[in-house]
């Protein structure tokens, strides 16, 4: 018996230090992916065109990482699983870096920011109906704390403003299911594929394709944006679609999708601080206290759900035998 209750308290514990490391991976990969806003402003092109040409140059760093884990891991899975997943993961993922920029030019980036990370709540109802992941007390308690957050942050003002605000309110709220899609189906795809990189690659080029198809439909897609504007695209593609990503897509495979979506909402915050050091943006009392409650969010979303003790676990397992 004693050996039993040793062998389960173990697992326990690892599996409890397991999903700590997960969540710092995932935390670092959202607060690095808070560099794309400014690296995207400080390129100064479309928003078609800036989804396009990140996933362009980011290609051949991510071939090179797939290319790495084949030679490591030769021959561990084939694509049929996870490829569909990832392929679509990367259409939606494209709708949504094309519709949210668009939507910061119609009702401005507070709104659109805000809306755009209903993700959370619609991560959760995808884990929900298609995993049958329940949507916890902890990430529900949350909500509140990150969307008004997010709303400080951002700036976000009681008036709509730009030509066509209804227009620009929907373009953000596709924009936000778009990216609560990609999310949860990058999940499944890694973790079916049992590696990282590559999904990530197969994503990545339909993202591209994607965005670029819808630059062309509506005429915004630059193929030849200036020199400068290109050194900021190529610094984009490797800070956020190879790092950011790579880093939130390997800790994925193992949490559940709400606690995936609850740490992404941290970009706000670490857009923030990024601001304040590169641009010399210093935040405002209202955003630093924005901030302060996208972390506590952050931090009651993840936080391990009340279970029952590995003891009792146990118990129940020895039970079960008898």
């Amino acid at each position: 018996m004693s050996d039993d209750v040793s062998s389960g308290l173990a697992s326990a514990r690892t599996g409890d230090e397991q999903r700590r490391r997960d969540l710092r991976v995932v935390v670092s990969g959202a607060c690095i992916l808070g560099l794309t806003s400014i690296l995207y402003d400080l390129s100064g092109v479309s928003p078609a065109t800036g989804a396009f040409f990140r996933c362009v140059y980011a290609l051949i760093p991510l071939g090179i990482l797939v290319w790495v884990q084949r030679r490591r891991q030769p021959g561990k899975t084939s694509t049929r699983p996870w490829i569909v997943k990832a392929v679509l993961a990367g259409v939606f993922l494209g709708v949504d870096l094309v519709l949210w920029h668009e939507a910061i030019h119609s009702i401005g980036a507070g709104l659109s920011t805000v809306l755009l990370n209903l993700q959370v709540l619609f991560v959760a109802v995808l884990g929900y109906i298609v995993l049958r992941q329940r949507i916890t007390k902890e990430l529900v308690t949350s909500l509140p704390l990150l969307l008004v957050g997010v709303a400080l942050v951002a700036g976000m003002s009681t008036t709509l403003t730009g030509a066509n605000p209804a227009v620009g309110v929907t373009f953000a709220v596709i924009a936000a299911g778009a990216y609560a899609v990609y999310i949860f189906l990058m999940g499944l795809a890694t973790r079916a594929a049992g590696r990282t990189a590559l999904p990530v690659l197969v994503s990545t080029i339909a993202t591209g394709l994607t965005s670029g198809l819808i630059g062309i439909v509506t005429g915004t897609l630059d193929l030849a944006p200036a020199l400068p504007a290109q050194g900021w695209l190529i610094l984009l593609a490797l800070v956020s679609q190879v790092v950011g990503w790579l880093l939130v897509a390997s800790a994925s495979q193992r949490l559940p999708a709400g606690s995936v979506a609850a740490s992404l909402v941290l970009q706000s915050a670490s857009a923030l601080l990024f601001g304040a050091f590169l641009l010399s943006q210093i935040p405002s009392v209202v955003q630093i206290v924005g901030a302060a409650l996208i972390l506590a969010g952050v931090v009651v979303a993840t936080r391990q759900p009340a279970a029952k003790t590995p003891t009792a676990v146990v118990g129940e397992r020895m039970e079960t035998r008898a």
